[in-house]
């Protein structure tokens, strides 16, 4: 009898350790492959979720609110705009962290395009209706003197599409980010408009969960955002490994576009996510708030509990 309770014993502790080492399953949404992507990318690749006991699956898809608020993916890294949207209409989600608190959006034209008054009657490809693209062209198109109802917006998905569709004239004009704003560049497409020139502050990379979740699984989520706060300091540091991250999930071989890319986006990067509220302010129409508090979007809460029980402190330098 003795035996068989060792044996049974060991058994379950060979059973939890598999359980340990699997890690707890979790599923993440991103929208995009635009440069505020990678620091994300970044964790996956240098394990840094599995260290803080997940099993990870990466997932690109442009319907990634739907998937969290279907419970199909517990986080999604994307444009705080679409959470925003989301939690307007009703919808049970908030932003935990943000990663880049600027617009880094450059209107792009086809090389035949000389003036703003020649983009009258003409496509604009965004990666969709209603997202951060749409902003970003309605922000250009704000700063040209052009009305936007004058020309037509039309959904084209990813960067290389976009770009693709601006060069055989199937489109006048997109918005792009590096890499594919540097790369749109190199292939002789013209900058209109740099919106980063601008200085608005603008919650453009927020990592969104539900609330219930936040609610019911703090500690999960928490760690889920050690893991990605290690990766923010990864990106940092090691420029040589975030450009091979870069370039697997881009699919950009230039490595001249890559590091300007990197260079681009690490220096208004925030290292500690916190997500400004001014920047949240910017990215809700004021007719939409309807009595609700900026404050109702987001919270920074796990963020500074990390902060203050000396999680960011204790990190060692990443090389």
């Amino acid at each position: 009898m003795i035996f068989f309770y060792r044996v049974t014993l060991a058994i379950l502790a060979l059973l939890m350790s598999s359980e340990r080492a699997d890690g707890e399953a979790i599923r993440i949404a991103y929208g995009g492959t635009a440069g505020y992507n990678v620091p994300l990318w970044v964790g996956q690749e240098a394990g840094y979720f599995e260290k803080h006991g997940f099993s990870t699956e990466l997932i690109f898809t442009q319907l990634d609110i739907h998937a969290l608020l279907a419970n199909e993916v517990q986080f999604v890294n994307t444009a705080g705009f679409v959470p925003i949207q989301a939690s307007l209409q009703g919808g049970d989600v908030v932003i935990v962290a943000t990663s880049y608190n600027f617009i880094p959006y450059s209107f792009v034209v086809h090389k035949d395009i000389r003036s703003p008054s020649e983009l009258k009657g003409k496509r604009i490809a965004l990666s969709r209706l209603g997202g951060i693209t749409e902003l970003a062209a309605r922000l250009a198109f704000e700063r040209l003197g052009v009305n936007p109802k004058e020309a037509t917006f039309v959904q084209a998905g990813a960067d290389a599409q976009r770009i693709a569709a601006v060069q055989s004239g199937a489109a006048a004009a997109t918005v792009l980010s590096p890499p594919g704003l540097f790369a749109a560049a190199s292939q002789g497409l013209r900058v209109l408009v740099d919106l980063g020139d601008l200085g608005a502050k603008y919650p453009t990379a927020v990592i969104a969960v539900t609330r219930s979740s936040l609610r019911r699984n703090r500690p999960m989520v928490k760690r889920f955002l050690m893991g990605f706060i290690e990766g923010l300091q990864l990106y940092k540091e090691n420029k040589a490994f975030t450009l091979k991250v870069m370039q697997k999930f881009t699919k950009f071989t230039n490595q001249e576009i890559l590091s300007q890319s990197h260079d681009y986006f690490v220096r208004n990067t925030s290292l500690v996510p916190r997500t400004d509220a001014e920047g949240i302010k910017n990215a809700i129409p004021e007719d939409k708030l309807g009595g609700r508090k900026v404050e109702e979007f987001f919270d920074n809460s796990p963020i500074e509990e990390l902060v203050s029980e000396g999680f960011l402190t204790k990190l060692p330098a990443k090389k």
